[in-house]
């Protein structure tokens, strides 16, 4: 059974292929900063931690931290964390979260729409997988006061349920596997000891998540990157653009070094047109990819 949720762990990890990791840097002037992204999350005295997401999880008596997931793929799929039993492996907790500017099934209209297709697809392929039961159809909960669709499902000897909710235009999700039913039922009940988003911090600012509003009609200025490294590879990238229209924040989800900085060095003289849905202008979180050519186009 060890064996067995080992491999589980590892192929859930897989779904994703391995990426450069680098972090996000915030303009101020000529000078850059880090700042929190999705995969600074880590656990600490205990509690699983996440200062993008702005989450807690306390983790259940006995556990900690598992192995790393990969680092984050050109979709913006992200392994948050893998938690454990420290004595038997019995059981596993996954944290993952899905970026919804870059998953192509992602309808472009509400985020709800966004989560209810990932669960359904996620639901159908493991309806397909033989030996596989569904024990509990894709169903809407709250989970401290914050809406999660959960699906269970069972199988060779293993009993799973996902817990996904919408966090800053991402999919989060805890994925719950164990060899006990009654386990299971625990591990769902721990989730009442999150703090979600705007929970740990009421009074944080948060941009607006506005999908693919980097385009043309947008943009007063744009200032093309280097072409460098590998030709036609998609390169995903979250930016945050200030009340002025300025690009405040830039996260390179996957590049080379090389790649990130050109596309950091570029979007530095890059100004849009300033967010303003109700007169008042706002800062937007929003994705772009970035695809060199041999023209640099």
């Amino acid at each position: 059974m060890r064996r067995t949720l080992l491999l589980l762990g590892v192929a859930i990890c897989l779904m994703s292929w391995p990426a450069l990791r680098y972090g996000a840097v915030i303009f101020h002037g000529a000078v850059a900063s880090s700042l929190p992204i999705p995969e600074d999350g880590k656990v600490a005295n205990g509690t699983y931690v996440s200062d993008y997401f702005d989450l807690s999880y306390p983790l259940p008596e006995g556990w900690t931290e598992g192995l790393p997931g990969p680092d984050p793929s050109d979709t913006g799929y992200y392994v948050l964390s893998t938690l454990v039993p420290k004595s038997e492996l019995s059981a596993t907790t996954l944290i993952a979260a899905q970026d919804m500017f870059f998953a192509a099934k992602f309808s472009a209209a509400k985020s709800d729409s966004g989560i209810a297709e990932m669960v359904g697809d996620f639901r159908q392929a493991m309806s397909g997988v033989e030996g596989m039961t569904i024990d509990r159809e894709p169903t809407v909960v709250k989970v401290v006061d914050r809406l999660f669709y959960r699906v269970d499902f069972s199988g060779v000897g293993l009993y799973r349920t996902m817990f996904a909710t919408e966090i800053r235009c991402h999919v989060v999700s805890f994925n719950l596997t164990t060899n006990d039913p009654e386990q299971l039922a625990r591990l769902a009940l721990s989730l009442d000891n999150l703090s979600t988003a705007g929970e740990r911090n009421p009074g944080a600012a948060v941009p607006l998540c506005v999908k693919n509003y980097a385009v043309a009609e947008n943009l007063l200025r744009r200032v093309e990157p280097v072409a460098v490294g590998a030709k036609f590879t998609p390169i995903p990238v979250r930016i945050v653009i200030g009340a002025d229209g300025g690009v405040k924040q830039v996260h390179v989800i996957r590049a080379t070094a090389d790649q990130r900085h050109s596309i950091e060095d570029a979007l530095r003289g890059w100004k849009f047109k300033p967010y303003a849905p109700n007169g008042r202008a706002v800062e937007v979180e929003t994705g772009l990819v970035f695809e060199f050519t041999p023209s640099g186009k």
